[in-house]
């Protein structure tokens, strides 16, 4: 067989492999069979590395959000406004992080909502214990209005984050209550 044929089919394999249009199994196997045993199929692809940084870094930025946001209402003395403002900053730029996550990343897009949720929650309960006065019944109404909206997400959208923590934000407020 000419070189140039077996290029082009050791090419041909190598795409099979990449698409999965064959088992990989079998594309090492033809690789192996027309290399003659010379090229090395065990070598990873760039795309399958198991370090990405293109999930990394959207992750440590959520992260990061999440903990300023803590910090900022939890530990500054900044005005409430401005601790609600810098909040629901973070709040929208970790959901357009995670509408603008890959949808085969499901997990990842899960948990950047979860977390984007979290966030607005701080702040909806920074929000109603300074314009209430920390009175538990506004707190808890707003509790109340945030699990149950974490239940119907869960429900509609199929994200169990927000079904069990919506679950779990209702149970540890009813015994809260009733305790």
């Amino acid at each position: 067989m000419d070189d140039l044929r077996k290029k082009v089919i050791i090419n041909e394999i190598k795409h099979w492999k990449q698409s999965n249009l064959l088992p990989t199994q079998y594309c090492d196997f033809l690789l192996t069979l027309y290399t003659e045993g010379e090229e090395d199929s065990e070598k990873p692809t760039s795309g399958k590395r198991f370090l990405n940084f293109r999930l990394i870094y959207p992750f440590l930025f959520v992260q990061l959000s999440f903990l300023l946001t803590a910090l900022v209402i939890y530990f500054t003395d900044f005005s409430s406004g401005l601790q609600m403002l810098i909040g629901l900053i973070f709040s929208i730029i970790v959901f357009f992080v995670a509408v603008s996550t890959k949808r085969e990343l499901v997990f990842f897009r899960q948990f950047y909502y979860f977390i984007g949720a979290l966030i607005l929650f701080l702040v909806t309960i920074e929000a109603a214990g300074h314009f209430a006065n920390h009175s538990n019944t506004v707190l808890s109404i707003a509790i109340t209005v945030h699990c149950l909206a974490w239940i119907l997400v869960g429900f509609k959208w199929k994200m169990r984050f927000f079904t069990i923590s919506g679950i779990l934000g209702l149970v540890v407020l009813s015994v809260f209550w009733f305790i």
